[in-house]
């Protein structure tokens, strides 16, 4: 898939971000490599670790555990890496396809936390002075760090949003995406959606495995689920009001794609947005 980025506006986001919350942060494509050349900068610490084989490798093995993870749930995922910093990663979803990840922290998880320094004196550093670089580095309480996660998932859909990174459909596939947005309540058969965008059903079939990565119907029922969620938020509306103006064909139904896709009923979801 083609994913166009406005580098300059990106970086401008990221470096907001920095200022507002003093934590470092990154936007990498979908194979993990910087997406700009917006970098974190390696404090004191890092640049230590980084300063030998081993250590540099076991950052970027650490990173792309966490990345792993989070491109395996496309849920935002938290760990505490090798040398004993909090690292977080966000996915970025289009159309429930991940098409980037932000990945932020190098945050000391509280003032008396002290990783492993036998483990540096493995790696060939000096304990006492790794002491002094780790002593350097502001401590984040769990509160802290979960209002930074929350102000930067709230980055993440604004440059969403604003269409910082955005997939290059070709145009027939964003006719299909289009129709299908406009006529979720309706029957929205393969052979309808074809016809009406004038596509066979074999490009149908083809655009949908290459860019999203499922099935035209499968595709149709996460958006369905979506538009069930936007639904919930009115009140006085039956989750059988709500299926029936989603485009399911029974409660029943969608109680089982809801749950499939969001891990709850349709009626406890409903009762956590309250």
């Amino acid at each position: 898939m083609v994913i166009n980025y406005d580098v300059e506006n990106i970086s401008k986001a990221l470096q907001d971000f920095r200022n507002a919350t003093g934590v470092d942060m990154e936007l990498l494509k979908t194979d993990f490599s910087p997406a700009c050349n917006y970098r974190m900068n390696n404090i004191c610490y890092c640049r230590a670790v980084q300063s030998t084989q081993t250590g540099k490798k076991a950052c970027r093995l650490s990173d792309a555990q966490l990345l792993e993870k989070c491109r395996d749930s496309k849920k935002t995922q938290t760990c505490i890496c090798h040398a004993g910093l909090i690292n977080v990663a966000i996915p970025l979803l289009y159309e429930n396809v991940i098409i980037g990840y932000i990945i932020f922290g190098r945050m000391k998880p509280d003032e008396n936390f002290m990783p492993d320094m036998e483990y540096m004196k493995k790696i060939g550093l000096d304990i006492e002075e790794m002491r002094e670089h780790y002593a350097e580095i502001i401590p984040f309480d769990s509160d802290k760090i979960h209002s930074v996660s929350n102000i930067a998932i709230m980055l993440a859909k604004y440059i969403l949003l604003k269409n910082m990174l955005k997939p290059n459909f070709s145009k027939n596939l964003q006719r299909v995406v289009d129709y299908i947005s406009n006529n979720l309540d309706g029957d929205l058969s393969i052979k309808d959606i074809a016809e009406n965008v004038n596509i066979s059903k074999s490009v149908l079939y083809k655009n949908f495995h290459a860019h999203f990565n499922c099935t035209v119907s499968e595709y149709i029922n996460i958006k369905r689920v979506e538009k069930s969620i936007e639904l919930m938020t009115k009140n006085d509306i039956s989750i059988e009001e709500i299926s029936q103006k989603s485009g399911f064909s029974s409660a029943a139904y969608y109680s089982r794609i809801f749950k499939k896709h969001m891990g709850l009923t349709p009626m406890k979801y409903k009762r956590t947005l309250r």
